[in-house]
């Protein structure tokens, strides 16, 4: 039953997020699929403010790269109006090696959290409890921090995949791969372009 109520928050919350993801590129005029042949978007939001922010990087038809950073504050009625700023960013090295660089992390093949999920956990014990055996599982679950929602097209294959608190779960569990490798990712795009440093 406990389980059953994990796995409902936990789907409520993705709708949530993907509701968002879709008013975020309505509020500053993006379409929702990537339409261009070499292109990544990140996402970057959580908590309870009406902040979220936008990493995109992509190829345009004449070859050229273009990276921007979008700040997205969203509507709260009586509260906040809605305001959205586009920055234009350029990176420490030349784009085509920070293309290749994200390229390197896997971000195109990698699966969702809630796939790898069984990789957080430390194998329990079996235990009698209510009548019944059970499987004792021990793992993390950290509720507040930032989560991201990744879609990426490169090679004309298309991937999208969502990470809730990458950084933290990296340090309880530094032997998964797939949380290695997103946790590059987000390297990459905050030592190359300044962004999303605290």
């Amino acid at each position: 039953m406990k389980n059953i109520q994990i796995l409902i928050i936990f789907l409520f919350s993705i709708g949530i997020y993907a509701q968002n993801i879709s008013r975020i590129n309505t509020d500053i005029k993006l379409s929702d699929s990537l339409t261009l042949d070499s292109e990544i978007r990140i996402y970057a939001g959580g908590g309870i403010t009406n902040y979220s922010s936008l990493f995109r990087m992509y190829k345009d038809k004449s070859d050229k790269w273009t990276a921007e950073f979008y700040q997205h504050y969203a509507k709260v009625s009586g509260q906040a109006k809605l305001r959205s700023e586009k920055q234009t960013l350029k990176s420490k090295n030349d784009m085509e090696y920070v293309w290749n660089s994200i390229l390197r992390t896997n971000v195109q093949f990698l699966p969702n959290m809630s796939e790898i999920k069984y990789k957080m956990r430390e194998r329990g014990n079996v235990e009698f409890v209510d009548g019944e055996y059970q499987l004792m599982w021990k793992a993390k679950e950290i509720m507040d921090g930032i989560g991201y929602k990744v879609q990426i097209k490169a090679d004309k294959k298309f991937n999208e995949i969502d990470y809730g608190n990458p950084e933290s779960y990296l340090k309880y569990y530094p032997e998964v791969d797939e949380l290695i490798y997103f946790n590059e990712l987000l390297d990459i795009i905050k030592n190359e372009f300044e962004i999303w440093k605290k």
